[in-house]
């Protein structure tokens, strides 16, 4: 049977049963611009007189494209902050916001992967990229740990994914590395669909010739880039000017899906604003989708106003992503949430709604699944 037979025998035991759960088809429907294939199957408890009955409907899926590990440094292999990142005011700050110390673990690290994974399986998400990080190289492509301020290794989010279902691995390649195009391989035939780079970070110069092969490569084994683009501020950069939108035309001319991370979005206290320079790319490729990440915190507070007056045709391509486990700001956003809002309790809940009382476009938070092959998980089913 077809996504499309499925679901409208799914709409047609919905008005056997109740009228509302067929309008909450109805309403998915119309909001969801790629297909069946992004939904997924949910109950609705629906009161009947002194009766309860629970039926089936079928509502979008919610995917965060863009979110993080961190490790602490007590397995290196894993990954590390150095001791300049751990003694940032940043790193002092999310550590002091989010209550870290109290949650359930051994060491930091423990606690910090227990946390991602206690939110993750109890917020409305139905998915979420958990992103990996990878280090910084000399120019001959060994790996150079002295300047390298935070890693995260690609089996330790391969490791992830495979534990929690909610999980999906973004791995992370520096290209300038000497096995890049080897290691590209490898993750991708483990399961790895979304290739991050970040720019500022690993010091990498995304329209630089000799990436080509790289680039051509991840076309090849149909993966999606994503490159980090605006001013970074929670770790130490290599050049705050590898993170222009338009250094991604190079990595762009393949064809393929390529992820600008922020849209190019800066603090309000930078000396460049490089969104404009994203509005520019996203007119010249068709190709080019960006994310939301870090645009709910207090000092990109005007960035999602400014992303969504923009023509339909750019909206359109707009990545639901939080940043986490960077918290939102809720005090720019009081008048769209209220002062309690029932999120307020799990960030990456609270982040989807912020984001969610913008117009970000139809399918804002599946979108991704497209490029990504994502699917709805089956529902169980019900015993004899």
């Amino acid at each position: 049977m077809s996504a499309l037979d499925l679901g409208l025998n799914w709409r047609q035991q919905a008005v056997q049963t109740d009228v509302a759960a067929a309008r909450v088809f109805d309403s998915c429907w119309r909001s969801n611009a790629t297909g069946l294939g992004f939904f997924t199957r949910h109950d609705l408890t629906i009161a009947t007189g002194n009766a309860t009955t629970t039926k089936s409907a079928m509502t979008p899926l919610s995917i965060d494209t863009h979110t993080h590990i961190f490790c602490w440094g007590e397995n290196p292999e894993q990954g590390y902050l150095s001791q300049k990142t751990r003694r940032g005011w940043i790193t002092r700050l999310v550590l002091s916001l989010t209550g870290l110390r109290k949650e359930a673990g051994a060491t930091l690290s423990e606690k910090m992967r227990n946390r991602l994974l206690r939110q993750l399986r109890s917020s409305q998400l139905d998915f979420a990229v958990v992103l990996a990080q990878d280090a910084v190289y000399r120019a001959d492509g060994s790996r150079d740990d002295d300047a390298t301020h935070f890693y995260v290794a690609n089996d330790y989010v391969l490791a992830l994914a495979a534990e929690c279902e909610k999980v999906v691995p973004g791995c992370s390649i520096n290209p300038i590395r000497k096995d890049a195009l080897r290691e590209l391989e490898r993750c991708r035939a483990a399961g790895a669909r979304l290739i991050k780079v970040h720019t500022a970070i690993q010091g990498v110069d995304p329209s630089r010739p000799e990436f080509e092969p790289f680039y051509r490569l991840a076309a090849e084994l149909d993966v999606v880039l994503m490159f980090h683009t605006g001013y970074e501020h929670s770790c130490t950069v290599v050049s705050q000017q590898y993170t222009d939108p338009r250094k991604l035309a190079r990595a762009l001319d393949t064809g393929r899906p390529v992820i600008a991370a922020h849209c190019g979005t800066c603090a309000f206290f930078d000396r460049e604003d490089y969104f404009p320079r994203f509005v520019e790319m996203m007119g010249r490729y068709d190709n080019l989708f960006g994310d939301t990440a870090i645009m709910a915190s207090l000092i990109r507070a005007r960035s999602l106003k400014r992303l969504s007056l923009q023509e339909e045709s750019l909206r359109a391509r707009i990545l639901h992503g939080s940043d986490y486990p960077f918290p939102p700001s809720r005090l720019p956003y009081l008048l769209r949430t209220g002062l309690f809002p029932p999120e307020r309790k799990n960030p990456l809940d609270l982040d989807l709604r912020i984001k969610r009382s913008f117009p970000l476009g139809i399918g804002y938070e599946n979108r991704v699944a497209e490029l990504l092959g994502i699917q709805a998980r089956q529902p169980a089913k019900a015993d004899a």
